[in-house]
């Protein structure tokens, strides 16, 4: 079968179904049609019926009012004649009082009025209002609607009040509401009389429905049903429920009407359907010739293939022709590329193992510096322990105060070389981890000096530590150099200046449960750097694995601090993207019990009472930690960055238990120059100055406390300050 055949095949297959669906749209758009012109008559049908019901509702009320008067139950017919007129007023209604079988008054007629015989002698109505038409009213000479309401509370009743109306007011009632679709409209009272039509009303009006319909009326056969109407249209006809005054409402269309949807919903699916095979014919005819061609060329590309050529690429229009074509394209590539391809990946090898030589040669180099340091620092640390027994030895014999002070000084300096040479140690892989319970905010503390002098000014460095954060298991020396190692990561990601943070809290269980059982702190330190890329970030862990120019960094730092994580019982993991900084985050085990608490007041007050601290601090790590330590003990503190704020603060009046103020800061005045106002203007005032300098603090009577200094001898320091001069701070010990 050839390729035009099968296509004209297929546009047969596919315009079937599409006209079969046409002709179901057709009869599904027709029933909808019917559906919406029938509610539509519904609709409209109860509308005319409610307003219907109101123009009764009106007289009823009009004639309860009149009847309720004390003319009407007494029979005073002039009253009554003056009081209906006069409520009929500037109406076309008029009221009149009968009997069973005649008029007494009549508000159309003039008083002295002449009774007149009823048209329609009926008992009086008792309870209900009963509306009654007459062709000719006795008094109007003319139809008349009338609406009789009984007398309240008279018995017997001997009068009956009523309101009449001219039928024409409901006939332009339905004048002014045309239905929305071609119909009839007619109003049939309580005696199936037809008393409104939208359709011939002078011929209609006045005469009863047809015997068919009065007994749907009186059977209730309410809604839909199939009839003619008496001018002999055959119509779907609509009957209202019948109104609280017997009254009820037809509506009908024509079934010409439904049916005319039907025929042109049919009309234009036959219309689509042929319009769609017309198409679909060309179509195919049109589609064969350029399949015959794209075939042609398909045959030229697989005998250029066959003769160990290249074929060129089809561009025939059809995307599976086309994705065929470039196949055979690709075919064709793939021999001529091969050479090249297997001398490329030699030369990538090549590469790779000059690369990995280079690696190995830079590692050996590393571990023989590394051996060499931890040899240094182990005959270093043997000196260093002589020279801290011989100023032990020494301190013994010194008497003199300043010297005293001096030999401390030497100590301290010992100490600190010491936790140097353990670093060291450390680095060559040599030194032991010794854990035991550290606090995170001591260990930001005492590495402070440190890490502002090497992040420069450029770069704000701040911390935020969780109150009440508990001690983490951990080798302090260890810690406090990986704390650096992250922080120096994140200056070099700084060079233009930006800010670090470093953060503490209690880890989530989901975070730490592939380490098993225990509680652990997240400890973290973020920067807006640069970031990384995915392939950096992937490899930031590796030893020796560094992107800073050669001489700036040997790539050992996270590996370290990573080898540190995992070694204390913990992990540690690292997010960065390009363009949105960095966050590395170590999770350490907590410790089974706290550090050792501070020791008590000398004075024997308690520690950690809740006391009211002025703290001017301004660097930004340092005020962040301690205000948040204090704070979690239970102190309230206010922080000022300037010795020039905290005593606008003081002039302000506020009162404050102790003044806790660094020496050197920006501004007029220094923490010396606020020490020595308080003691002028604000004499009450205990004050504790901390300071890293040897600066000479004779001068002032204060509690010093040396830089770095850990959050038990702070607070230490503040209960000794606030219990007064019972318990003054030993000079000698000032350099805690």
């Amino acid at each position: 079968m050839s390729i035009r055949l099968r296509l004209l095949t297929l546009v047969f297959a596919v315009w079937l179904p599409a006209a079969a669906g046409f002709g179901l749209l057709a009869w599904y758009t027709h029933e909808e049609q019917a559906a919406a012109t029938l509610e539509q008559v519904e609709q409209f049908g109860l509308a005319v019926s409610t307003v219907v019901e109101r123009e009764l509702d009106k007289r009823v009320i009009l004639a309860r009012a009149l009847a309720a008067s004390n003319a009407a139950r007494d029979g005073d017919f002039a009253q009554f004649h003056e009081e209906a007129r006069n409520a009929t007023q500037g109406t076309s209604d008029w009221a009149l009082l009968a009997e069973a079988d005649r008029h007494l008054v009549n508000t159309r007629a003039p008083l002295p009025f002449d009774p007149v015989p009823r048209v329609k002698p009926a008992p009086l109505t008792q309870r209900e209002p009963h509306v009654m038409f007459v062709q000719q009213g006795p008094v109007a000479r003319k139809p008349v609607i009338t609406i009789f309401v009984p007398i309240p509370g008279a018995s017997p009743q001997r009068y009956n009040v009523g309101v009449s109306f001219e039928p024409a007011v409901l006939q332009q009632i339905l004048d002014a509401t045309p239905p929305p679709f071609r119909g009839l409209v007619v109003v049939v009272d309580n005696e199936q009389v037809i008393m409104a039509r939208s359709r011939d009303p002078e011929k209609w009006f006045g005469v009863s429905a047809s015997p068919g319909f009065q007994q749907r009326i009186l059977r209730n056969g309410t809604g839909f049903a199939a009839s003619t109407t008496l001018d002999g249209v055959p119509s779907m006809t609509y009957l209202t429920p019948r109104s609280a005054y017997g009254w009820s409402v037809v509506v009908s269309v024509p079934m010409t009407e439904l049916d005319a949807a039907a025929q042109r919903a049919s009309a234009k699916a036959v219309a689509a359907a042929a319009v769609l095979l017309v198409i679909g014919l060309g179509l195919a005819l049109l589609g064969a010739r350029r399949i015959s061609h794209t075939v042609d060329a398909l045959r030229t590309s697989a005998a250029l293939l066959g003769d160990n050529r290249v074929p060129e690429r089809l561009n025939t229009g059809l995307s599976e022709v086309d994705e065929v074509g470039e196949t055979l394209h690709a075919a064709g590539m793939k021999a001529s590329e091969a050479n090249q391809v297997l001398e490329r990946r030699v030369l990538e090898a090549v590469q790779q193992a000059q690369e990995a030589q280079t690696r190995l040669l830079q590692g050996q180099k590393l571990e023989a510096i590394g051996r060499l340091t931890a040899g240094v620092a182990h005959d270093f640390n043997n000196l260093l322990q002589t020279i801290k027994t011989a100023h032990h030895v020494l301190g013994r014999s010194i008497a003199h105060e300043r010297d005293r002070r001096v030999l401390e000084g030497a100590v301290r300096a010992t100490s600190k070389a010491s936790d140097l040479v353990k670093q060291l140690m450390t680095f060559g892989r040599v030194q032991t981890l010794l854990p035991t319970a550290v606090n995170l905010a001591d260990v930001v503390l005492k590495g402070h000096e440190l890490t502002r002098t090497a992040v420069g000014s450029s770069i704000v460095l701040s911390a935020s530590l969780e109150p009440g954060l508990p001690d983490v298991h951990a080798d302090p020396v260890q810690l406090e150099m990986a704390l650096l190692n992250l922080v120096f990561n994140a200056r070099d990601a700084l060079p233009s200046g930006g800010r670090i943070t470093i953060g503490a809290r209690q880890a989530a269980p989901e975070e730490t449960q592939h380490l098993g059982e225990g509680r652990f702190v997240r400890l973290e330190v973020a920067d807006d750097g640069a970031g990384m890329s995915e392939e950096v970030r992937t490899r930031a862990f590796e030893p020796y694995f560094t992107t800073k120019p050669v001489g700036s960094g040997s790539g050992i730092g996270l590996a370290q601090v990573h080898a540190f994580a995992r070694q204390s019982g913990g992990d540690i993991t690292l997010s960065s993207e390009l363009g949105a900084g960095t966050r590395v985050c170590l999770f350490l085990p907590v410790a089974a019990c706290g550090a050792a608490a501070p020791a008590p007041s000398p004075s024997g007050a308690p520690l950690h009472s809740a006391l009211h601290l002025l703290v001017v601090e301004d660097d930004a790590l340092i005020a962040s930690v301690t205000t948040g330590a204090l704070e979690a003990e239970g102190y309230a503190v206010r922080l000022c960055t300037t010795a020039d704020e905290a005593m606008a603060v003081l002039r302000g009046g506020e009162q404050f238990d102790v003044l806790f103020t660094d020496v050197v800061m920006p501004g007029k005045l220094n923490g010396l120059d606020l020490v020595r106002w308080c003691a002028a203007e604000r004499p009450g005032l205990p004050v504790v100055v901390t300071t890293g300098y040897a600066e000479n603090l004779n001068s002032i009577s204060a509690e010093i406390l040396r830089k770095p200094y850990d959050i038990e001898a702070l607070i230490a320091s503040l209960e000794r300050a606030h219990a007064g001069p019972a318990a003054p701070p030993p000079r000698g010990a000032a350099g805690r």
